[in-house]
């Protein structure tokens, strides 16, 4: 197996391409990891969900993190992309720039909550398995 480090451009390349992946906040004083739908839009990563709930709290002028990832089916290889920045609430003519993208949200109705995401650092890796043959014993 071997590890490598994914360039800036990688990794946002792996962004654009997806759009589903987990956010990282700080709930009730304890970690929660949420699945989301979302898009790269510009230098965020926006997602929608409910107004009031627990993960547009988690997110209101918060530091968080967002992944995510690939895994071989047989646990071989895979790849992951970590962003750790600043989330804010979007109201007003930002939401509606990002209504514009076309994002929707897989868990239904009543995530009008848009949140974004600015990429403060971001960090990727891959790791490939080695493809050379282990010489022969004897």
């Amino acid at each position: 197996m071997a590890v490598t480090l994914l360039t800036r451009e990688q990794c946002l390349d792996r962004l654009r391409r997806r759009s589903i992946g987990r956010v990282a906040v700080t709930a009730q004083a304890l970690p929660a990891i949420v699945p989301v739908n979302y898009v790269l839009h510009g230098s965020n990563i926006v997602f929608r969900t409910e107004p009031a709930g627990m993960l547009a709290r988690g997110c209101d002028g918060a530091v968080v993190a967002f992944e995510i990832d690939a895994i071989d089916r047989d646990g071989s290889g895979g790849w992951s992309v970590l962003v750790v920045g600043f989330a804010e609430l979007l109201d007003g003519s930002p939401a509606l720039r990002a209504v514009e993208t076309g994002l929707v949200s897989a868990a239904g109705d009543n995530r009008d909550q848009f949140v974004a995401i600015s990429i403060g650092t971001i960090s990727g890796r891959e790791i490939v398995r080695d493809t050379r043959q282990a010489p022969a014993a004897g």
